[in-house]
């Protein structure tokens, strides 16, 4: 097998896909549809699955009944390698994403694709997407669907029979008298961003898993669905796909018709008040979703790895609580160290050659967001990002948010902060989790494959000054036992690090002396830094007021 194309971010314009009817698939799939009460519009479904273009030896079809009274049953119209399952006899759970989860473990095909039960597959649905699949094991692609306010029972409900036939003749499109409804703010977020090529991180929020496919391999290592979601659940899958590094690619050939509204058509206020606890709680982005509600959350936005070495008590703390008294509250951090060396056993207390590293695990045992271990996961998964700090770093109030900020406005995958004097130090790193991702899908597992990730989403070198660091090598330990703060200094256009015993007076030839450096802010921020980027990337799009999540989302 050849190996998987290495693609910069978004941009799926690097391949090359076959015309449709002219090409030969191998890879099997799984069409997996969600079924509840749903009987009539199910048989419209399954019958244009029957027409289906890609080889009906690699298609098969799994619907999964969700508890329907009276249960569904598999209509004539149908394709030959079509399975009906009832979701009770394989979980305990319910919903969509129960269902779509156990179609998942229960069907055999290399490709997942979902398709609800009220969409109507033009003839080339599949194959169109397909297409893509055997390009890039990572992609993840978006049918197009025509909106048709129609119901059973209504005049211009079609019978299978009518599926057929216009699938037969070539002529899906004249299915309906209407050319039915856009799915709008989809349709606009897609063609706002170049087809998706040009889309920056939120590319995922459009999502929607009414009709969509992706690799099985994919959607077991971003963990599957989580079954405990009722709404909201494909912008919430979109999310950790994205950041196991998926590729999203809109699909204009996999065309359908959607019978009747979605749910966000049908109630978007009320649904988008349900689904936000219930989204923020697991997504850091989109931001605003984190405005309001709790301060804690099961997923961080930044997952911070700090290694104690043999560090004092008090330079580790430095370090830490510089971290966690930070603007930035929205993360978890690592604290890395032979942890399992200490035991209670009777020793001389204050001769204990462990001392230091005791005092350090006593002062943040019972923090909530810093987690003692003696080695770091190997994926920050699902938080957005990981940040490698230097115990020589103590980073300023808004460094860890504004290395994020710079990140996502650059959209790079990989933000160096290095010390202004000393190149050769130590190097404090952001990486972005999507971009890891992407490397692990291209078999990439090394800690920190910097290369590559720059290759796949480019990277930047900061000045540790642009950004707001002391550097801890300067600091005397008597400084560091009594703490360090932060003033402003209207000199410098921002704040500046001052130990605590420190007079205001005395600050500047202090600074100018040793260890005390800017945060800069605003303008002069973003300005400097700019004109310090090692690799830049061409500007992304970003999403507008109308982008939001499909069926439940926000």
């Amino acid at each position: 097998m050849n190996p998987a194309p290495r693609v910069r971010r978004n941009d799926w314009s690097t391949l090359t896909v076959p015309a449709l009817g002219d090409w030969r698939p191998e890879l099997s799939v799984s069409v997996i549809i969600p079924a509840f009460n749903c009987q009539e519009s199910l048989d419209l479904t399954l019958a244009s699955l029957s027409r289906q273009t890609y080889p009906a030896e690699l298609l098969e079809v799994v619907v999964v009944d969700d508890g329907s009274e009276p249960p569904i049953t598999l209509p004539e119209n149908r394709p030959t390698r079509t399975r009906l399952i009832r979701a009770a006899d394989h979980s305990t759970g319910w919903g969509r994403a129960n269902a779509l989860h156990v179609g998942a473990t229960q069907s055999t095909g290399a490709v997942l694709h979902w398709l609800d039960a009220d969409m109507v597959a033009y003839p080339e649905h599949v194959e169109a997407q397909l297409r893509w699949h055997h390009q890039a094991p990572y992609a993840v692609t978006l049918g197009y669907k025509r909106f048709v306010d129609t119901r059973p029972g209504a005049p211009d409900w079609p019978t299978p029979a009518a599926v057929v036939e216009h699938w037969d003749a070539g002529t899906p499109q004249a299915l309906f008298a209407t050319t039915g409804e856009p799915h709008d703010y989809v349709e606009r977020y897609i063609d706002r961003t170049d087809k998706l090529r040009a889309a920056d991180h939120l590319a995922f929020t459009i999502h929607a898993g009414a009709t969509a496919a992706l690799s099985r391999e994919l959607y077991e290592a971003c963990g599957g669905l989580d079954t405990e979601l009722r709404l909201g659940e494909d912008t919430e899958l979109g999310y950790r796909l994205a950041q196991a590094g998926a590729l999203f690619v809109p699909e204009p050939g996999a065309g359908s018709w959607h019978l009747g509204a979605s749910h966000v058509m049908r109630a978007r206020e009320q649904v988008q008040r349900y689904n936000r606890p219930f989204l923020a709680d697991r997504m850091p982005y989109p931001r605003w979703l984190r405005k309001v509600g709790g301060t804690g959350w099961s997923v961080p936005l930044v997952d911070v790895r700090l290694t104690v070495g043999d560090g004092s008590l008090e330079r580790i703390r430095t370090a830490v609580d510089a971290i966690l008294g930070g603007d930035e509250p929205d993360l978890v951090l690592h604290l890395v160290g032979p942890w399992d060396r200490l035991d209670e056993g009777r020793r001389r207390v204050l001769a204990d050659p462990e001392l230091d590293l005791r005092l350090i695990a006593e002062t943040y045992r019972g923090d909530p967001r810093v987690r003692l271990v003696t080695e770091a996961p190997a994926d920050p998964f699902p938080a957005a990002w990981r940040l490698d700090v230097s115990t020589r770093h103590g980073l300023g109030p808004h460094a860890v948010g504004r290395l994020v900020e710079l990140a996502d406005r650059e959209q790079v995958g990989l933000v160096e902060l290095r010390a202004s004097d000393a190149p050769d130090a130590p190097v404090t790193r952001l990486w972005r989790t999507a971009a890891l991702g992407r490397a692990r899908r291209l078999g990439v597992t090394a800690d920190a494959p910097a290369d590559l990730v720059t290759e796949l989403h480019g990277s930047l070198r900061v000045p540790d000054r642009m950004i707001g660091v002391i550097d801890l090598d300067r600091v005397p330990q008597r400084q560091l036992a009594e703490g360090i703060r932060m003033i402003a200094d209207p000199a410098l256009g921002g704040t500046r690090w001052v130990p605590s015993a420190v007079e205001v007076a005395g600050v500047r030839s202090l600074a100018k002396a040793t260890m005390v450096v800017g945060t800069l802010a605003g303008r002069k921020f973003s300005t400097r830094v700019r004109r310090r980027l090692s690799r830049p990337a061409p500007p992304a799009a970003r999403p507008g007021d109308g982008a939001g999540p499909e069926d439940g989302q926000p």
